[in-house]
């Protein structure tokens, strides 16, 4: 295996052919690492009882918050830098990501396992704590960097297929006998061996090159990618955290049930935006208006497919794959599907359309409008009308959001400038 950062991308020349040839990479490997943890959550919802089901799937969502805000935003924003800049450059943006990403998550981390173990059932508090602390290392992985390099295969040697093997085995020891805190304690090994492998081959001696200039570029340029992200963050990661508040276990199992099926179509509208992101600014500047036009048609393609699959098919798989009982029924189904539409509008219109033009404060600004009306309907729709209420609280907001960040690109559009290359390399 082959790992080394490539100079800038000489792909803004390429066809059709490259591009289908990138989607299906992006999205084919984000598509293996679901498989997994549908192979373990199966079993874990017919041996153990409901509160071990939140309790890991409460880990899930608190660890996912804490990876969001050690992230600082690279997720977002550092994409379209790397996609343009030099072999010296990647590396020192690597490096100095880690400067300034470490501290972060520590802290964090510590911060999650404390909320996770508040609001866990009270006798499987060490899995959802042990849970958020394996899913708060998503936040030091260098996935952005790949999506920059335009490279999906180094995301399946040192990520995927690690998380692959840590949750086969904890489905093999569960399956035996063992406890469901395996799960965490696996993938915690899995999720830090990966990206010590991608930082000791490419960044190397430059980790030991604190440069205290790049890191005050950072913490001045990130803000609104890293607010947008949190804030995003507050009724997607802690979704399953705000229901559990506010619905009995019975309404709130059903939830995680519905979400588990979600995060297939979330990561769809993921991976597209991954295979996406750096194509844009890879092109000359004629073709970035035409590039737009790709993104926004696949997307909403994408979003409206999930919407109509997932109404159609969300009762028959969380029945197939969870436990019957606590299965989602019709109308939940359509809330979620809302939900896939409205991620894929904002991938589309936010992370890429509203970030590649320099828009960072108007994206901040729609995500966290929408994140706090998004709150108000999670604790809303679930107080009255439980996992339904939810669903299709969560499913309004994101249409909202990405309706909303739309108008706002389409207005920005049409006073952008004409340099696109240099706005990106001037924003890193």
């Amino acid at each position: 295996m082959t790992i080394s950062p490539l100079g800038p991308s000489t792909q803004g020349t390429v066809g059709s052919a490259a591009l289908t040839r990138r989607i299906l990479a992006f999205a084919g490997i984000p598509f293996l690492s679901l498989i997994a943890p549908f192979i373990f959550l199966p079993v874990l919802a017919r041996l153990a009882g409901a509160d071990v089901w939140v309790a890991i799937a409460l880990g899930q969502s608190v660890g996912g918050f804490v990876a969001l805000l050690a992230g600082l935003g690279y997720p977002t924003l550092a994409p379209p830098i790397v996609a343009v800049a030099s072999v010296q450059k990647r590396r020192r943006l690597l490096a100095t990501s880690l400067h300034v990403r470490l501290p972060v998550w520590i802290v964090a981390s510590v911060l999650g396992m404390i909320i996770a173990a508040s609001l866990a059932p009270e006798a499987n508090r060490w899995e959802a704590v042990a849970m958020a602390a394996a899913m708060s290392i998503a936040g030091l992985a260098p996935t952005w960097f790949w999506i920059g390099v335009g490279r999906a295969l180094p995301i399946l040697w040192t990520e995927v297929l690690p998380r692959m093997a840590a949750t086969l085995a904890a489905t093999g020891i569960l399956l035996a006998g063992g406890g469901a805190i395996w799960y965490p304690a696996l993938l915690a090994v899995a999720m830090l061996a990966g990206p010590i492998v991608v930082y000791v081959r490419i960044v190397g001696s430059e980790f030991l090159c604190i440069q205290r200039k790049e890191i005050a570029e950072i913490l001045r340029h990130h803000p609104p990618g890293v607010i947008a992200e949190t804030a995003a963050g507050i009724y997607n990661a802690l979704a399953v955290a705000v229901v559990t508040s506010v619905t009995q276990v019975a309404q709130a199992a059903r939830y995680v049930s519905g979400d588990k099926a979600y995060r297939i179509g979330q990561y769809s509208v993921s991976a597209l935006g991954n295979a996406l992101q750096g194509w844009v600014v890879e092109a000359r500047e004629a073709a970035i208006a035409r590039r737009m036009r790709v993104v926004l048609l696949l997307h909403v393609s994408l979003g409206l497919a999930g919407f109509a699959a997932f109404g159609a098919l969300g009762p028959w798989m969380t029945r197939t794959l969870f436990n019957p009982d606590i299965a989602i029924d019709r109308a939940t189904a359509f809330g979620f599907g809302a939900a896939m539409l409205g991620i894929a509008l904002g991938t589309a219109f936010g992370r890429i359309g509203l970030v590649i033009i320099g828009a960072r404060q108007a994206f901040m600004v729609c995500v966290v409008v929408a994140s706090v009306v998004g709150v108000v309907g999670l604790l809303v729709g679930g107080a009255l009308w439980g996992a339904v209420g939810a669903a299709w609280g969560l499913g309004i907001t994101e249409v909202l959001s990405g309706i909303t960040q739309g108008i706002v690109f389409t207005t920005r559009w049409r006073k952008r400038g004409k340099d696109w290359r240099r706005l990106v390399r001037r924003q890193g």
